[in-house]
């Protein structure tokens, strides 16, 4: 059955989605220091960050940046084209397409990746405390059923 949600329970979630947006609104920020469209950081990390024993295709990627297959497509090429990703064929089946990141593109997210985890690390324990505030609120009205 479901609760009642309580103003305690809106100013949890507001908080917790303010926080979040803080923290891609200051990645937004940083991708563009450097030149990139965040969408261009967010799948250069995408595919230096995948899961080991995961390889960066294209299917892969577009499941993990929650986007079209074609989309990554063309995010691919452009930043094959600035130098940053590059493709190459899997050696077991050469219909599937691997992405790689290439040195300049590595320095680059490099940068990017020390800025966002000292502000992490600063930031973090707002996201951390807004987020126990709303996981709260749920145990508390789980409990009282």
């Amino acid at each position: 059955m479901a609760h009642k949600v309580t103003d305690a329970d809106y100013r949890a979630l507001a908080e917790f989605r303010y926080r979040i947006r803080l923290f891609l609104e200051m990645s937004e920020i940083a991708s563009r220091s450097v030149r990139l469209e965040p969408e261009q950081y967010q799948l250069l990390l995408a595919v230096r960050g995948m899961p080991r024993g995961r390889e960066a295709t294209i299917q892969a990627l577009a499941e993990q940046l929650r986007v079209r297959h074609n989309t990554v497509v063309e995010r691919v090429d452009r930043l094959a084209h600035m130098g940053l990703l590059h493709r190459t064929h899997s050696s077991k089946d050469r219909r599937v397409v691997l992405v790689h990141t290439s040195p300049r593109g590595i320095r680059i997210l490099e940068k990017l990746a020390a800025k966002r985890l000292f502000e992490l690390r600063c930031t973090g324990p707002g996201l951390i405390a807004a987020l126990a505030k709303v996981i709260s609120a749920t145990r508390h009205k789980r409990s009282k059923r």
